[in-house]
């Protein structure tokens, strides 16, 4: 299935949901094991994210697991460089994502030839700088342009 046959939850057009749909399942009684049909929602909360590149907090709906997963990869700009498409439904994320690695890739033309890191702090290195330092050019890591 295509990415532009895909269809996608409204709201997840609206914030960044990271996967997450509402999901359909039955509730059942504890005693007689009736089966009643219900909705589980995902837990979207409104957040301020800041994002390096842009320079600005970004104010949007997003869920608690879009959330650990921004704290996983280092910073909103490492997780919407290194995610997948088909985990950006909204378009607003898919821009940004394209100002970010354009930002990023001025940058690393400036900063990190310069760019030293102490022994025993590699860990502490955002995920895209690392591939830079063992050689890896951004034009490899960003996902391919909308």
């Amino acid at each position: 299935m295509s990415s532009a046959a895909r269809v996608v939850m409204g709201r997840a057009k609206r914030g960044l949901y990271a996967g997450r749909h509402i999901q359909f399942g039955n509730q059942v009684s504890e005693d007689g094991g009736n089966k009643t049909r219900r909705t589980w929602k995902p837990n979207v909360q409104t957040k301020r994210i800041f994002s390096f590149g842009l320079d600005r907090h970004i104010r949007m709906n997003i869920t608690m697991h879009a959330l650990r997963c921004i704290d996983k990869a280092g910073g909103f700009d490492e997780y919407v460089l290194t995610t997948p498409d088909h985990k950006l439904d909204n378009d607003q994320v898919r821009e940004w994502r394209s100002i970010i690695g354009a930002i990023y890739a001025e940058l690393y033309n400036v900063q990190v030839s310069t760019l030293t890191v102490k022994p025993g702090c590699e860990g502490q290195v955002p995920r895209h700088l690392q591939a830079r330092l063992k050689g890896v050019r951004l034009e490899d890591l960003e996902p391919p342009k909308l």
